[in-house]
């Protein structure tokens, strides 16, 4: 697989909020466009701090990899740095913890209501779009950034295909109830704070219960549909910088997002 070298861009939203992304092209013309959302803050509240043995937040060198290697698969791949709106060109979700001011910083972007969040992605898939004009979007993120792809999945109609990786606060009652518009697939794991057994239980009840028909569609296909995928690994269990990370769970969870774009991205 060709080595992939992204690189730092800017964009600006339409309240002329500026960003960060990073952003990655393919070695061969683009199969389509992936935007990869980061996760939340590994030590803010109902997390232990501990577990993370090098926390990293915002576009860190495992984003970027992540980005890297999507892209050695033939899509142009744009990761937006989330935290931005906070203090430009600053990361606070790990520097300032549940201080006072880091809970002032990131309070425009909590999960269930990051209308600002929003915007920044739909800008990222505004400008990936122009410049594959032809090419299919695929959403993926993980923790909050898993969420905010449901969220998107459930509110954009530009998204062809999303990818959650135990997205935290999407299975509380006032979520799981939202239908996307395009397949999602979604991966959950058996344990954690963040994610109880009982929410996981409903939500899947919830998603069996919208989708009689659950299973996969037509290659290609854009419709309604959430395929689920449940491991026996704690949250996070995707992280290698962290205590939760379950190479086995990682591996399989990795190869079947891949399958997953590869089928709904290649129409």
């Amino acid at each position: 697989m060709t080595e992939i070298m992204g690189h730092y861009a800017e964009l600006i939203s339409p309240d002329k909020h500026r960003f960060r992304a990073f952003v990655a092209h393919p070695s061969k013309p683009a199969r389509g466009v992936l935007v990869l959302l980061h996760e939340m803050d590994a030590r803010s509240a109902n997390r232990d701090s501990s577990a993370y043995q090098n926390p990293m937040p915002g576009l860190s060198q495992r984003i970027r990899a992540l980005v890297n290697e999507h892209a050695a698969r033939g899509y142009l791949v744009v990761a937006p740095s989330l935290f931005g709106r906070g203090r430009a060109g600053q990361h606070h979700g790990y520097k300032y913890q549940m201080a006072s001011m880091g809970e002032q910083l990131l309070k425009p972007l909590q999960p269930v209501d990051s209308s600002l969040a929003m915007m920044d992605i739909e800008t990222v898939v505004a400008w990936a779009q122009a410049q594959i004009p032809q090419g299919r979007v695929g959403i993926m993120g993980f923790c909050w950034g898993g969420l905010l792809a449901w969220q998107a999945a459930c509110t954009l109609p530009q998204v062809f295909a999303a990818t959650s990786f135990y997205g935290g606060g999407m299975t509380n009652p006032e979520v799981r109830s939202w239908r996307p518009m395009c397949p999602v697939l979604i991966h959950l794991p058996s344990k954690g704070a963040l994610m109880t057994q009982e929410s996981m239980d409903e939500f899947i009840a919830v998603q069996r219960e919208h989708f009689s028909a659950h299973g996969q569609t037509s290659p290609g296909q854009k419709m309604s549909m959430v395929q689920i995928e449940q491991y026996n690994a704690a949250y996070g269990f995707d992280h290698a910088g962290s205590r939760q990370h379950d190479p086995h769970a990682s591996q399989s969870a990795r190869l079947k997002t891949f399958t997953f774009f590869d089928r709904y991205l290649n129409g």
